[in-house]
């Protein structure tokens, strides 16, 4: 069913089948990160359509990573069982459906509703490409994974861009909400079909042993990535749904311009996930891995150490501090999740969903601690408080040492 898929027969149809795979796996990428930055650029205007105050607004964003939690082992089991690519494809259409949903709610509630099965679809689609990511590994024997990041990155930044422009033209949440929706249908009507499909039980996974699917196991290994992962992704939320709501209350940024410091994040996490690949062939996951650490926890240091001196360097250095956490959280999840589908002990989909349950803890937890403490104090000790945890990162390195038979 999925090699016809729709227009699929049109899509790059005189290259080879793992070049089509590859780039299919891009677009779904892709489409993940133009959905979760569409909604992320426009959380100040839907912040002000509701009066939500922080505390509240925290609070409400919860609802998006509750969801991808409650879902991580269900998505992971039907993964296991459906296969990636008809669970990625379903997914696909389903995210972007759920995205044009929040733009026209009018309630708390409802966008509450709304941002849970967002997360819900969210996790799935993330489950099913990083699967699909891992085979292709095993076919390509290097590591390629950051590059399918990259792509997640890249559809953030043109998310962004993408907003600023459609909100300077005054075009409302729903109308920039269908647009994006419109596009990303469009295109998973031609890339789906070009997804590996790949036997339920087994998975050759590029170690020369075959993996046993249903084995729902936490090994060390897959706990310390998990760690690290959590400091990562905690930071990274507090980028995609806090730095717009910073740079706009505390440094004084226009609407218009409210998006600067999470695209200037985004263009260092698109230029350094399209290296990353590179940097862990030829330095190692661990050196790569405590790089990323320093680069978190520094870069938010500097946004909020910056934001008492003068306008001009308070907003300029928030924009590089956000840059220099683009840098560090750039690879830590795409090298997690590689190294989580090679575990010879657990599944690749199980592992990958194992791994993404520690990690979203952070996404769970960032939200609303960050609303909380700045209701009680500012969004400057929120975001210090973020540094600190983002330091996850050099502690898993610490613990990951054992395991350098991994090193590529």
């Amino acid at each position: 069913m999925c090699r016809s898929f729709l227009l699929s027969a049109w899509f790059l149809p005189n290259v080879s089948r793992l070049i089509r795979a590859r780039v299919a796996v891009c677009c779904s990428f892709f489409v993940q990160g133009l959905v979760f930055a569409t909604w992320c650029t426009r959380i100040p205007d839907i912040k002000i359509r509701l009066g939500l105050d922080e505390a509240q607004l925290g609070t409400l964003l919860l609802a998006l990573p509750v969801g991808q939690l409650l879902a991580m082992a269900p998505n992971g089991w039907l993964v296991e069982r459906l296969g990636s690519r008809r669970m990625l494809i379903f997914a696909g259409f389903s995210y972007s459906a759920i995205l044009t949903i929040l733009g026209c709610v009018q309630s708390i509630s409802g966008l509450a509703v709304g941002l849970f099965f967002a997360g819900v679809m969210a996790n799935l689609s993330n489950t099913a490409a990083n699967t699909q990511g891992v085979i292709l590994e095993g076919y390509y024997r290097r590591s390629i994974m950051a590059l399918f990041h990259g792509m997640w990155s890249l559809a953030g930044l043109v998310a962004v861009v993408v907003g600023m422009i459609l909100t300077h033209l005054g075009f409302s949440v729903l109308t920039h909400f269908i647009i994006i929706g419109l596009g990303i249908w469009f295109l998973l009507t031609f890339s789906g079909g070009a997804l590996y499909g790949i036997e339920r039980r087994s998975l050759h996974n590029g170690t020369g042993k075959h993996v046993l699917f249903g084995s729902w196991k936490i090994t060390s290994l897959l706990c310390w990535l998990g760690v690290a992962s959590l400091g990562c992704m905690a930071c990274e939320g507090t980028i995609y749904d806090w730095s717009g709501v910073y740079m706009r209350d505390v440094l004084g940024v226009s609407q218009a311009y409210q998006s600067l410091g999470y695209f200037g994040y985004l263009c260092a996490m698109v230029s350094m996930r399209f290296v990353a690949d590179r940097l862990v062939n030829r330095y190692g996951v661990m050196r790569v891995l405590f790089g990323c650490g320093l680069c978190i926890s520094g870069g938010l240091f500097l946004v909020v150490g910056l934001s008492w001196t003068s306008e001009l360097i308070a907003r300029v250095g928030a924009v590089v501090g956000f840059a220099v956490v683009g840098c560090g959280t750039s690879a830590v999840v795409p090298v997690c999740c590689g190294l989580a589908g090679k575990d010879r002990h657990v599944a690749p989909s199980i592992a990958i969903a194992e791994v993404s349950t520690i990690g979203f803890f952070g996404f769970l937890a960032a939200p609303p601690l960050i609303g909380y403490i700045a209701h009680i104090f500012d969004l400057r000790v929120s975001f210090a408080l973020m540094a600190m945890i983002g330091l996850l990162v050099l502690f898993a390195v610490l613990r990951l040492k054992r395991h350098f038979e991994f090193e590529k």
